[in-house]
């Protein structure tokens, strides 16, 4: 099969769709009309560009089907005030309720973080979600046995990253590694995927940004992450197959407070070169 079909009676021959290809697989024939290049198919990254630049519809790639892409609805793009307003009113959540997120929510949630940029349109991230008590003590368990580690062979690095006071509190009842989350997302892909870490980082943020008008809160799970990079521990613990990597983990569930500022942060930071 093609990758690609175009409809010659839609077509307006105007090379949009060869010049947004970024892997510049198209061209235009003697007609005006799109093609794909001799070899071409092996290096088509499957983003769609070309399907969704056009505005009559009149091309098709099996790779990101025309019929699995949606008009944006009219209203788009939001205002720009009302769109830095819900930036910045976003916060990292370290304070929960105990009641669990359902899962169908859950899983509304995590489904956002498909439409998130990746690294050449790899993709490739997986998702595990822990939640109950018994799985949740479980990495805590092991997170605290790492840092207790770090404590005893290298006491300068748990001292900067304050290790013994995370024990400490533990040990009196406070949580400051899960700060009561119910829930814990937890990012994995394939240690071949070179760029999972980067793809993570966006998928995750685009959940982050969402989780607001869901109702709820998520903050990145510093130590967690940190362990799972330095303990495979954590890995075996969870049931992470040994050819993936954890590349980033959240904390999640309903927020215990509301917020009612928007924050101020340090001045912005610009220079200019050329122009």
């Amino acid at each position: 099969m093609a990758l690609i079909t175009v409809d010659e009676n839609k077509c307006a021959r105007d090379g949009i769709c060869v010049e947004v290809c970024p892997a510049a697989v198209l061209a235009l024939d003697s007609e005006g009309l799109p093609t794909v290049k001799r070899g071409g198919e092996d290096y088509c990254i499957k983003c769609g560009h070309c399907v969704a630049v056009c505005p009559y519809g009149a091309l098709d790639n099996v790779n990101s089907p025309l019929s699995a892409q949606f008009p944006i609805p009219s209203g788009f793009p939001v205002a720009p005030e009302t769109a830095a307003v819900f930036l910045r009113s976003r916060r990292s959540v370290r304070r929960y309720t105990e009641e669990p997120i359902p899962r169908d929510l859950m899983l509304k949630l995590l489904d956002i973080a498909r439409f998130a940029p990746s690294g050449h349109n790899t993709q490739g991230l997986s998702y595990l979600i822990v939640e109950g008590r018994e799985p949740l003590d479980l990495v805590r368990g092991v997170v605290l046995d790492w840092m207790g580690e770090v404590v005893r062979t290298r006491p300068e690095i748990a001292t900067l990253y304050n290790f013994p006071a995370v024990i400490h509190a533990h040990a009196k009842g406070r949580d400051q590694l899960l700060r009561g989350a119910p829930h814990l997302i937890v990012a994995h892909a394939p240690k071949s995927l070179g760029a999972a870490q980067v793809s993570t980082f966006l998928a995750l943020e685009y959940v982050e940004l969402y989780a607001p008008a869901l109702g709820v809160g998520t903050c990145w799970a510093g130590y967690v992450q940190r362990c799972a990079v330095e303990s495979p521990a954590l890995g075996r613990t969870l049931g992470i197959s040994a050819d993936h990597a954890i590349t980033g983990i959240l904390m999640a569930g309903y927020p215990q407070y509301t917020y009612h500022r928007l924050p101020d942060r340090n001045p912005l930071d610009a220079a200019w070169l050329g122009g």
